[in-house]
């Protein structure tokens, strides 16, 4: 059989990899596509398009985008190879060839009428891109954020103004607290020791030594400092604030109440005392009593933003969600600014 038989064989030239996973009676094979003699050029853009299977040609359903709502589909090589074998049966029951010319066409040579132009086997042959190329991404500029640590207060000059005057109590909780922000809690303990040796007013340094002890949750100790201080002025603002304030932290609830509720009835405007009152009423099922404390807390600081998450608590469990949203969303807001 020649070289110009159309159909009626496998000609000398097919390609030996484009025969089918097992032979089937009256399938068509293609010839080796060839190169085309130009270069042809077109401004249409490229379509992309699956390597060619068993002599198919693959098809693009970019026509029928209309019909799937604009999207257009891209066969799987499955469904390509599939079609081209029912086409294959089809055609050798009728005689005729899927694709095949009845005639020539003047960009073909005589005797190849049947095969594709030149234009389209090039465009079968040539691989083409899965998909298009992604653009660069544009770097981001990420801004550079200062790590510098907090200065801290002078200690040197503190420890000589302490020990010109170690009987200075505000000195000496500068210099407790100084030390205490590097670490040194043992250096701290002992300046506020020092001082109320020293002779100056007890309550607000037991107070200072409490505050570093439950800092560490050495509560005992704490509470043993501010059991020396109510023997000498119990109705001191920071001694009470302190004594509610390590109650809540040892889930003392109960003992939080009542040292909280006289502070706020002798100073009424202490934000934390407030705060700290909303905390115990709240967890003692006291709700009415803790929302208005934690009302008040977030009206004398607007940045304290666990009291207004504690008003939503309260209104969650009141049965009030809508309200609740709103302030757990003031709560979002402060703590973000």
């Amino acid at each position: 059989m020649n070289r110009n038989t159309p159909w009626g064989g496998v000609p000398s030239s097919s390609d030996s990899d484009q025969l089918p996973l097992g032979a089937f009676e009256g399938a068509p094979l293609l010839p080796v596509a060839e190169a085309p003699r130009e270069p042809v050029e077109s401004d249409a853009p490229a379509a992309y398009r699956e390597l060619p299977v068993c002599g198919e040609w693959t098809y693009d359903t970019g026509d029928d985008a209309e019909s799937r709502g604009g999207a257009t589909v891209i066969e799987s090589l499955p469904a390509i190879a599939m079609r081209g074998m029912a086409a294959g049966r089809a055609g050798a029951a009728s005689g005729a060839v899927p694709g095949a010319r009845t005639s020539a066409s003047p960009d073909q040579a005589p005797g190849t009428a049947g095969r594709p132009p030149a234009a389209a086997r090039a465009a079968a042959a040539a691989p083409t891109p899965l998909r298009p190329v992604r653009p660069p991404m544009t770097p981001r500029i990420v801004p550079q954020v200062s790590h510098a640590p907090t200065p801290l207060p002078a200690l040197d000059e503190l420890k000589s103004q302490h020990e010109a005057h170690p009987g200075d109590g505000k000195t000496a909780v500068a210099l407790a607290e100084a030390l205490d922000q590097r670490g040194n809690i043992a250096a701290a303990l002992g300046v506020l020791q020092r001082a109320i040796d020293a002779g100056a007013e007890s309550v607000p340094l037991r107070c200072a030594r409490a505050a570093i002890l439950s800092g560490r949750l050495r509560y005992d100790d704490a509470e043993a400092e501010l059991k020396r201080a109510t023997k000498v002025h119990p109705d001191d603002p920071d001694l009470l604030l302190q004594l509610g304030m390590l109650a809540c932290r040892r889930a003392k609830w109960r003992d939080a109440v009542e040292p909280l509720a006289r502070l706020v009835k002798l100073d009424g405007a202490s934000a934390q005392a407030h705060f700290y009152l909303g905390e115990a009423l709240n967890k003692l099922d006291r709700l009415e009593e803790a929302l208005v404390a934690y009302e008040r807390a977030a009206e004398l600081d607007a940045a304290n933003w666990r009291a207004l998450k504690g008003v939503g608590i309260v209104l969650d469990r009141m049965g009030r969600p809508a309200d609740a949203a709103a302030y757990y969303r003031r709560a979002r807001d402060a703590q973000s600014g």
